[in-house]
Protein backbone atom coordinates (compact mmCIF):
# COMPACT_ATOMS: atom_id res chain seq x y z
CA UNK A 1 0.00 0.00 0.00
CA UNK A 2 1.18 3.46 -0.79
CA UNK A 3 0.23 6.71 0.34
CA UNK A 4 0.51 10.48 -1.18
CA UNK A 5 3.68 11.92 -0.73
CA UNK A 6 2.91 15.11 1.76
CA UNK A 7 1.13 12.56 4.43
CA UNK A 8 3.50 11.45 7.37
CA UNK A 9 3.59 7.91 8.25
CA UNK A 10 5.91 5.43 9.20
CA UNK A 11 6.25 2.26 8.62
CA UNK A 12 7.72 -0.18 11.20
CA UNK A 13 8.35 -4.24 10.73
CA UNK A 14 6.25 -4.04 7.64
CA UNK A 15 3.05 -2.28 9.40
CA UNK A 16 1.94 1.61 8.98
CA UNK A 17 1.25 3.48 11.78
CA UNK A 18 -0.35 6.64 12.07
CA UNK A 19 -3.40 5.81 9.55
CA UNK A 20 -6.98 3.98 10.43
CA UNK A 21 -9.77 2.81 8.92
CA UNK A 22 -12.84 4.59 9.80
CA UNK A 23 -16.41 5.15 8.08
CA UNK A 24 -15.43 3.87 4.86
CA UNK A 25 -12.18 5.77 4.49
CA UNK A 26 -8.22 6.03 5.84
CA UNK A 27 -7.98 8.70 8.60
CA UNK A 28 -4.81 10.54 9.41
CA UNK A 29 -3.38 9.77 12.91
CA UNK A 30 -1.73 12.44 15.11
CA UNK A 31 1.86 11.94 14.22
CA UNK A 32 3.57 9.73 16.86
CA UNK A 33 5.98 12.77 18.48
CA UNK A 34 8.20 10.46 19.99
CA UNK A 35 9.03 9.00 16.48
CA UNK A 36 8.97 12.92 14.94
CA UNK A 37 11.50 14.12 17.30
CA UNK A 38 14.05 11.15 16.99
CA UNK A 39 13.79 12.24 13.62
CA UNK A 40 14.98 15.35 14.22
CA UNK A 41 17.51 14.28 16.32
CA UNK A 42 19.08 11.94 14.04
CA UNK A 43 19.07 14.45 11.33
CA UNK A 44 21.10 16.79 13.72
CA UNK A 45 23.94 13.96 14.07
CA UNK A 46 23.58 13.31 10.56
CA UNK A 47 24.38 16.92 9.28
CA UNK A 48 27.57 17.23 12.55
CA UNK A 49 28.84 14.05 11.46
CA UNK A 50 29.12 14.83 8.03
CA UNK A 51 30.56 18.30 8.50
CA UNK A 52 33.37 16.28 10.87
CA UNK A 53 34.23 13.94 8.08
CA UNK A 54 34.98 17.08 5.75
CA UNK A 55 36.94 18.83 8.26
CA UNK A 56 38.70 16.29 9.17
CA UNK A 57 39.20 14.84 5.20
CA UNK A 58 40.49 18.73 4.29
CA UNK A 59 43.01 18.66 7.02
CA UNK A 60 44.36 15.36 6.39
CA UNK A 61 44.75 15.59 2.79
CA UNK A 62 45.30 19.51 2.39
CA UNK A 63 43.84 22.04 -0.46
CA UNK A 64 45.90 21.01 -2.97
CA UNK A 65 45.44 17.50 -3.01
CA UNK A 66 41.69 18.30 -2.90
CA UNK A 67 41.65 20.64 -5.69
CA UNK A 68 43.15 17.63 -7.62
CA UNK A 69 40.37 15.08 -6.59
CA UNK A 70 37.62 17.72 -7.87
CA UNK A 71 39.81 18.86 -10.99
CA UNK A 72 39.93 22.30 -9.95
CA UNK A 73 43.57 22.67 -11.30
CA UNK A 74 42.97 21.43 -14.77
CA UNK A 75 43.88 24.09 -17.08
CA UNK A 76 41.43 26.23 -18.45
CA UNK A 77 40.74 24.91 -21.71
CA UNK A 78 38.40 22.03 -19.93
CA UNK A 79 36.96 19.13 -21.11
CA UNK A 80 35.68 17.30 -18.40
CA UNK A 81 35.08 13.67 -20.06
CA UNK A 82 37.07 11.11 -19.03
CA UNK A 83 38.63 9.07 -21.80
CA UNK A 84 41.45 7.11 -23.32
CA UNK A 85 43.73 8.76 -25.35
CA UNK A 86 42.07 10.64 -28.88
CA UNK A 87 41.94 8.23 -31.49
CA UNK A 88 41.78 8.66 -35.52
CA UNK A 89 38.98 6.40 -37.56
CA UNK A 90 41.71 3.06 -37.45
CA UNK A 91 42.10 3.48 -34.25
CA UNK A 92 46.29 4.68 -34.53
CA UNK A 93 47.23 7.33 -32.84
CA UNK A 94 50.83 8.16 -34.42
CA UNK A 95 53.64 8.38 -32.33
CA UNK A 96 56.41 11.83 -32.67
CA UNK A 97 60.20 10.94 -31.87
CA UNK A 98 61.54 14.42 -32.21
CA UNK A 99 63.54 14.21 -29.42
CA UNK A 100 66.72 14.34 -31.64
CA UNK A 101 65.23 16.88 -34.04
CA UNK A 102 67.36 19.98 -34.97
CA UNK A 103 65.18 22.80 -33.66
CA UNK A 104 67.84 25.31 -33.98
CA UNK A 105 68.63 25.04 -37.49
CA UNK A 106 64.23 25.80 -38.05
CA UNK A 107 63.64 29.46 -40.10
CA UNK A 108 60.52 31.05 -39.86
CA UNK A 109 59.17 32.87 -42.39
CA UNK A 110 57.65 36.32 -41.34
CA UNK A 111 56.62 39.55 -42.58
CA UNK A 112 58.25 42.63 -41.23
CA UNK A 113 56.00 45.06 -42.23
CA UNK A 114 58.09 46.96 -44.52
CA UNK A 115 55.93 46.92 -47.32
CA UNK A 116 52.92 47.72 -45.46
CA UNK A 117 53.91 52.07 -44.35
CA UNK A 118 50.78 54.01 -45.22
CA UNK A 119 48.48 50.87 -46.64
CA UNK A 120 45.41 51.76 -45.96
CA UNK A 121 44.45 48.00 -45.52
CA UNK A 122 46.56 48.25 -42.79
CA UNK A 123 48.36 44.63 -41.78
CA UNK A 124 46.77 43.16 -45.11
CA UNK A 125 48.23 45.50 -47.29
CA UNK A 126 47.37 45.27 -50.93
CA UNK A 127 46.99 41.42 -50.58
CA UNK A 128 43.56 41.80 -48.88
CA UNK A 129 41.35 39.06 -49.70
CA UNK A 130 37.84 38.12 -49.00
CA UNK A 131 36.31 36.46 -46.01
CA UNK A 132 35.30 33.10 -48.24
CA UNK A 133 39.23 32.92 -49.43
CA UNK A 134 40.86 33.21 -46.20
CA UNK A 135 38.79 30.88 -44.53
CA UNK A 136 39.58 28.17 -47.22
CA UNK A 137 43.33 28.88 -47.19
CA UNK A 138 44.07 29.01 -43.87
CA UNK A 139 41.74 26.59 -42.24
CA UNK A 140 43.71 23.50 -42.84
CA UNK A 141 46.93 25.64 -40.65
CA UNK A 142 44.77 25.02 -37.69
CA UNK A 143 44.84 21.95 -35.28
CA UNK A 144 42.67 20.83 -32.42
CA UNK A 145 44.57 19.72 -29.21
CA UNK A 146 43.90 17.52 -26.34
CA UNK A 147 45.63 17.03 -23.72
CA UNK A 148 45.90 14.09 -21.10
CA UNK A 149 47.22 13.00 -17.83
CA UNK A 150 48.14 9.75 -15.38
CA UNK A 151 46.18 9.82 -11.96
CA UNK A 152 45.12 7.00 -9.77
CA UNK A 153 41.90 7.34 -12.16
CA UNK A 154 43.50 6.27 -15.24
CA UNK A 155 44.05 7.79 -17.90
CA UNK A 156 42.53 11.66 -17.70
CA UNK A 157 41.60 14.03 -20.34
CA UNK A 158 42.71 17.25 -19.00
CA UNK A 159 42.06 20.22 -21.82
CA UNK A 160 40.95 20.84 -25.01
CA UNK A 161 42.36 23.57 -27.71
CA UNK A 162 43.84 24.54 -30.57
CA UNK A 163 46.96 25.15 -32.24
CA UNK A 164 48.68 26.82 -35.38
CA UNK A 165 51.46 24.48 -38.00
CA UNK A 166 54.10 27.52 -38.49
CA UNK A 167 56.68 24.78 -40.10
CA UNK A 168 56.17 22.11 -42.77
CA UNK A 169 58.07 20.27 -40.23
CA UNK A 170 55.29 19.72 -38.22
CA UNK A 171 56.06 22.59 -35.46
CA UNK A 172 53.06 23.65 -34.13
CA UNK A 173 52.20 26.92 -31.35
CA UNK A 174 49.53 27.11 -29.12
CA UNK A 175 49.03 28.62 -25.40
CA UNK A 176 51.31 27.56 -22.71
CA UNK A 177 47.82 27.01 -20.47
CA UNK A 178 46.68 24.61 -23.15
CA UNK A 179 48.96 22.34 -22.61
CA UNK A 180 50.12 23.26 -18.45
CA UNK A 181 50.15 19.95 -16.66
CA UNK A 182 49.35 17.20 -19.07
CA UNK A 183 51.40 14.35 -19.57
CA UNK A 184 50.44 13.43 -23.18
CA UNK A 185 49.86 16.19 -25.73
CA UNK A 186 47.71 14.93 -28.75
CA UNK A 187 47.20 16.69 -32.40
CA UNK A 188 44.32 16.34 -34.54
CA UNK A 189 44.62 17.78 -38.18
CA UNK A 190 41.99 18.68 -40.16
CA UNK A 191 42.25 15.24 -42.10
CA UNK A 192 40.92 13.42 -39.00
CA UNK A 193 44.84 11.81 -38.04
CA UNK A 194 45.90 11.81 -34.42
CA UNK A 195 49.54 12.58 -33.54
CA UNK A 196 51.18 12.21 -30.19
CA UNK A 197 53.34 15.64 -29.81
CA UNK A 198 56.76 16.43 -28.57
CA UNK A 199 57.30 19.27 -26.90
CA UNK A 200 59.79 21.78 -27.13
CA UNK A 201 59.30 24.56 -24.44
CA UNK A 202 57.00 27.15 -23.26
CA UNK A 203 57.39 30.19 -21.82
CA UNK A 204 54.90 30.54 -19.13
CA UNK A 205 55.02 34.46 -18.84
CA UNK A 206 53.81 34.83 -22.40
CA UNK A 207 51.54 32.08 -22.44
CA UNK A 208 53.54 30.56 -25.60
CA UNK A 209 54.48 27.03 -26.05
CA UNK A 210 55.67 25.29 -29.24
CA UNK A 211 54.74 21.32 -29.67
CA UNK A 212 55.91 19.08 -32.89
CA UNK A 213 54.18 16.14 -34.53
CA UNK A 214 55.86 13.79 -37.29
CA UNK A 215 53.50 14.36 -40.12
CA UNK A 216 53.13 11.67 -42.12
CA UNK A 217 51.03 13.92 -44.99
CA UNK A 218 51.95 17.78 -46.20
CA UNK A 219 50.81 20.11 -44.11
CA UNK A 220 49.60 23.25 -44.97
CA UNK A 221 51.97 25.88 -42.84
CA UNK A 222 50.49 29.45 -41.77
CA UNK A 223 52.37 32.64 -42.99
CA UNK A 224 53.17 34.81 -40.17
CA UNK A 225 51.91 38.58 -40.54
CA UNK A 226 52.84 41.84 -39.08
CA UNK A 227 51.00 42.65 -36.05
CA UNK A 228 52.55 46.30 -35.81
CA UNK A 229 50.75 47.07 -38.73
CA UNK A 230 47.11 46.15 -37.76
CA UNK A 231 44.77 49.24 -37.48
CA UNK A 232 42.08 49.90 -35.09
CA UNK A 233 38.98 48.37 -37.20
CA UNK A 234 40.69 45.80 -39.76
CA UNK A 235 38.64 42.80 -40.56
CA UNK A 236 40.10 39.52 -38.72
CA UNK A 237 38.89 35.90 -38.49
CA UNK A 238 39.76 33.45 -35.64
CA UNK A 239 39.93 29.71 -36.22
CA UNK A 240 40.08 27.35 -33.17
CA UNK A 241 38.25 24.19 -31.38
CA UNK A 242 35.73 25.84 -29.68
CA UNK A 243 34.26 24.03 -26.59
CA UNK A 244 37.29 21.40 -27.40
CA UNK A 245 34.44 19.56 -29.63
CA UNK A 246 33.90 21.97 -32.60
CA UNK A 247 37.21 22.18 -34.44
CA UNK A 248 37.58 24.37 -37.75
CA UNK A 249 35.59 26.98 -36.39
CA UNK A 250 35.47 30.15 -38.24
CA UNK A 251 34.27 33.64 -36.38
CA UNK A 252 34.89 36.86 -37.91
CA UNK A 253 35.64 40.37 -36.10
CA UNK A 254 37.83 43.11 -35.78
CA UNK A 255 40.96 44.23 -34.22
CA UNK A 256 38.95 46.54 -31.54
CA UNK A 257 41.87 48.13 -29.43
CA UNK A 258 45.97 47.62 -29.81
CA UNK A 259 48.24 47.09 -26.78
CA UNK A 260 45.80 46.50 -24.39
CA UNK A 261 47.05 45.79 -20.95
CA UNK A 262 45.45 42.44 -19.64
CA UNK A 263 45.84 41.05 -15.98
CA UNK A 264 46.41 37.13 -16.67
CA UNK A 265 46.90 34.52 -13.42
CA UNK A 266 49.24 37.66 -11.60
CA UNK A 267 51.09 38.27 -15.02
CA UNK A 268 50.16 41.67 -17.20
CA UNK A 269 50.29 41.09 -21.02
CA UNK A 270 49.43 43.38 -24.31
CA UNK A 271 47.23 41.84 -26.13
CA UNK A 272 45.35 42.30 -29.41
CA UNK A 273 41.42 43.19 -28.52
CA UNK A 274 38.96 41.96 -30.80
CA UNK A 275 35.48 40.95 -31.24
CA UNK A 276 35.84 37.88 -33.21
CA UNK A 277 33.96 35.43 -31.23
CA UNK A 278 36.10 33.16 -28.66
CA UNK A 279 35.24 30.32 -26.66
CA UNK A 280 37.10 27.97 -24.31
CA UNK A 281 38.90 25.88 -26.84
CA UNK A 282 40.25 28.42 -28.74
CA UNK A 283 42.88 29.20 -27.11
CA UNK A 284 46.10 28.65 -28.74
CA UNK A 285 43.60 28.74 -32.10
CA UNK A 286 44.83 31.71 -34.75
CA UNK A 287 43.69 35.05 -35.26
CA UNK A 288 44.59 36.16 -39.28
CA UNK A 289 43.81 38.80 -41.23
CA UNK A 290 42.82 39.11 -44.53
CA UNK A 291 45.41 38.31 -46.30
CA UNK A 292 46.03 35.30 -44.60
CA UNK A 293 48.28 35.93 -42.33
CA UNK A 294 48.22 35.06 -38.79
CA UNK A 295 48.41 38.25 -36.81
CA UNK A 296 47.55 36.47 -33.41
CA UNK A 297 47.47 33.62 -31.59
CA UNK A 298 44.30 33.72 -28.86
CA UNK A 299 44.85 33.35 -25.51
CA UNK A 300 42.29 34.74 -23.64
CA UNK A 301 38.77 36.35 -23.60
CA UNK A 302 36.38 38.12 -21.03
CA UNK A 303 33.37 36.26 -19.57
CA UNK A 304 30.65 37.45 -17.67
CA UNK A 305 26.87 37.87 -17.46
CA UNK A 306 26.01 41.08 -20.24
CA UNK A 307 29.44 41.17 -21.22
CA UNK A 308 30.02 40.09 -25.15
CA UNK A 309 33.08 40.44 -27.89
CA UNK A 310 35.82 41.04 -25.31
CA UNK A 311 38.25 37.93 -26.75
CA UNK A 312 42.26 38.95 -26.99
CA UNK A 313 44.94 37.31 -28.73
CA UNK A 314 48.82 37.63 -28.68
CA UNK A 315 49.97 39.78 -31.37
CA UNK A 316 52.46 37.74 -33.50
CA UNK A 317 55.56 39.88 -33.28
CA UNK A 318 55.19 39.29 -29.79
CA UNK A 319 54.64 35.46 -29.87
CA UNK A 320 57.54 35.56 -32.78
CA UNK A 321 60.16 36.38 -30.07
CA UNK A 322 59.00 33.79 -27.98
CA UNK A 323 58.89 30.71 -30.49
CA UNK A 324 62.45 31.97 -31.93
CA UNK A 325 63.88 31.13 -28.29
CA UNK A 326 61.81 28.27 -27.73
CA UNK A 327 63.20 26.79 -31.32
CA UNK A 328 66.91 27.43 -30.48
CA UNK A 329 67.42 27.23 -26.70
CA UNK A 330 64.15 25.11 -25.38
CA UNK A 331 63.46 28.03 -22.69
CA UNK A 332 62.97 31.71 -22.44
CA UNK A 333 66.29 33.44 -21.19
CA UNK A 334 66.84 35.51 -18.66
CA UNK A 335 63.96 34.84 -16.27
CA UNK A 336 65.26 34.87 -12.68
CA UNK A 337 64.45 31.75 -10.38
CA UNK A 338 65.60 30.66 -6.69
CA UNK A 339 65.80 27.44 -8.19
CA UNK A 340 63.06 26.04 -6.57
CA UNK A 341 59.10 24.63 -7.19
CA UNK A 342 56.89 25.53 -4.83
CA UNK A 343 52.71 24.91 -3.46
CA UNK A 344 49.95 26.04 -1.68
CA UNK A 345 48.73 24.30 1.04
CA UNK A 346 45.18 24.59 2.80
CA UNK A 347 46.37 24.47 6.55
CA UNK A 348 43.75 23.97 9.61
CA UNK A 349 44.55 26.79 11.91
CA UNK A 350 41.36 26.26 14.01
CA UNK A 351 38.22 24.67 14.30
CA UNK A 352 36.38 25.18 10.79
CA UNK A 353 38.82 27.49 9.66
CA UNK A 354 42.39 26.85 7.33
CA UNK A 355 44.86 29.36 5.75
CA UNK A 356 46.47 28.94 2.29
CA UNK A 357 50.55 28.94 3.36
CA UNK A 358 53.27 28.52 0.34
CA UNK A 359 55.52 25.93 0.50
CA UNK A 360 58.66 24.79 -1.19
CA UNK A 361 57.66 21.43 -3.17
CA UNK A 362 61.14 20.55 -4.66
CA UNK A 363 64.75 21.97 -4.76
CA UNK A 364 67.21 22.17 -6.67
CA UNK A 365 70.89 21.11 -5.10
CA UNK A 366 72.86 24.64 -5.29
CA UNK A 367 69.91 26.45 -3.45
CA UNK A 368 69.73 27.04 0.49
CA UNK A 369 65.80 26.23 0.16
CA UNK A 370 64.58 22.66 0.92
CA UNK A 371 61.72 20.90 0.59
CA UNK A 372 59.08 21.40 3.18
CA UNK A 373 60.15 24.82 3.89
CA UNK A 374 57.30 26.92 4.18
CA UNK A 375 57.71 30.63 2.85
CA UNK A 376 56.90 33.24 4.93
CA UNK A 377 58.20 36.73 2.62
CA UNK A 378 60.27 37.30 -0.13
CA UNK A 379 62.39 40.86 0.04
CA UNK A 380 60.18 41.85 3.13
CA UNK A 381 57.27 41.47 1.29
CA UNK A 382 55.06 38.52 3.11
CA UNK A 383 53.57 35.62 0.39
CA UNK A 384 50.75 33.01 0.82
CA UNK A 385 50.62 32.44 -2.79
CA UNK A 386 52.15 30.84 -5.82
CA UNK A 387 51.28 33.63 -8.26
CA UNK A 388 52.65 36.21 -5.48
CA UNK A 389 55.64 34.35 -4.92
CA UNK A 390 55.88 34.41 -9.23
CA UNK A 391 55.75 38.28 -9.16
CA UNK A 392 57.79 39.25 -6.51
CA UNK A 393 60.90 37.08 -8.22
CA UNK A 394 60.04 38.60 -11.72
CA UNK A 395 61.08 42.35 -10.31
CA UNK A 396 64.42 40.77 -10.33
CA UNK A 397 67.39 40.14 -12.37
CA UNK A 398 69.19 37.06 -12.89
CA UNK A 399 72.30 37.26 -10.59
CA UNK A 400 70.66 39.64 -7.72
CA UNK A 401 70.41 38.60 -4.06
CA UNK A 402 67.16 38.63 -2.32
CA UNK A 403 66.37 37.43 1.41
CA UNK A 404 63.49 35.07 1.80
CA UNK A 405 62.53 34.57 5.34
CA UNK A 406 61.15 30.80 5.51
CA UNK A 407 59.85 28.60 8.34
CA UNK A 408 62.03 25.55 8.79
CA UNK A 409 61.24 22.98 11.82
CA UNK A 410 59.29 24.84 13.68
CA UNK A 411 62.26 28.05 13.56
CA UNK A 412 62.14 30.76 11.38
CA UNK A 413 64.97 31.23 9.23
CA UNK A 414 66.06 34.30 6.90
CA UNK A 415 68.27 33.35 4.12
CA UNK A 416 70.30 35.28 1.36
CA UNK A 417 69.37 33.45 -1.92
CA UNK A 418 71.19 34.20 -5.63
CA UNK A 419 68.66 34.06 -8.20
CA UNK A 420 70.01 32.04 -10.67
CA UNK A 421 68.57 31.63 -14.81
CA UNK A 422 65.11 29.52 -14.93
CA UNK A 423 66.50 26.40 -17.64
CA UNK A 424 63.49 23.85 -17.22
CA UNK A 425 64.13 20.31 -16.98
CA UNK A 426 64.03 17.79 -19.98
Amino acid sequence: MSYPDNQNNYQDNGEWFGVSYQNGEYMQAPEPPHRSQKRRKMRRLLIVACALVCVAFAAAFGGAMLARIFDLDIVPELNPATSNPPTISNGAVYDSNDQNYNFSTVTLQKNDGSLLVGSKNGSAGENKKDLMTVAEEVKDSVVEITTTYESYRGTITAGAGSGVIIHADGIIVTNHHVIQGSDDIFVRLTNGNTYRAYLRGTNEDGDIAVIKITPQEPLTVAKLGCSDALRVGEEVIAIGNPLGELGGTVTNGIISALGREVLIDGVTMTLLQTNAAINSGNSGGGLFNMAGELIGVVNAKYSAAGVEGLGFAIPIDTAYQSISSLLSLGYIPGIPSVGVSVEERSVTVGFMKSEIRLYVYDADNNTVLQKGDQILSIGGTAVSSASTFKQIIRQYKVGDTVEIVVLRDGNQQTLRVTLVEYVPTK
